[in-house]
């Protein structure tokens, strides 16, 4: 027996060095307005999946978006992924106006955020990535949570705009979509 279509996209979006490095005691490594910025626009009306710590690093949940944290004890990935749709089918008002403007037939995309095993056990599951890949030095201390491996035999960069530094932040950064491959491609 198939499994129903899901009523969305899935999309995992972060910001990463050149080793897939995504934060150091539960902060991101750079802040980069640009990407800040990016990030608001992308996410904006949209549900957001999180681990535990992505979330209580954030103080508070973003505002104009569905936040679901996601925990082994208390809500699990199935079950975040149920109640993703749940505010889709239901057109949750947080997510009205994102719904409305989507062109016919397409899907409203539900977002990954964080952390390091919350996109481990999501990125098989994933459509597209939307991935900044920020070329600067580490902070001192490095990293110790690192985003999977994108393997291009299944993902296929799409989009790229390239930056060579933002308006405070003084190193090359790239905001890149990669979308999976179609079977056999």
């Amino acid at each position: 027996m198939m499994k129903p279509e899901k009523p969305y996209k899935l999309a995992l979006i972060a910001a990463l060095g050149p080793n897939n490095e995504l934060g150091l005691d539960n902060q991101l490594l750079w802040h980069i307005s640009e990407d800040l910025r990016h990030f608001k626009t992308m996410t904006m009306g949209s549900v957001l999946l999180m681990g535990r710590k992505t979330f209580l690093s954030l103080k508070k949940p973003l505002p104009g978006r569905i936040n679901i944290m996601l925990s082994r004890s208390d809500v699990t990935l199935e079950q975040g992924l149920e109640l993703a749709a749940r505010h889709i089918r239901e057109q949750d008002p947080v997510l009205q106006p994102t719904l409305e403007q989507l062109p016919k037939g397409t899907l409203p995309t539900v977002y990954v955020i964080g952390g390091e095993q919350i996109y481990r056990q999501t990125l098989q599951m994933a459509d597209v990535l939307y991935i900044t890949h920020v070329q600067a030095p580490l902070p001192e201390g490095g990293a110790d949570v690192f985003f999977p491996e994108i393997d291009p035999t299944i993902w296929q960069e799409t989009a790229r705009t390239d930056h060579e530094s933002g308006a405070t932040f003084p190193y090359p950064f790239s905001f890149v979509t990669y979308e999976r491959r179609a079977i056999g491609e």
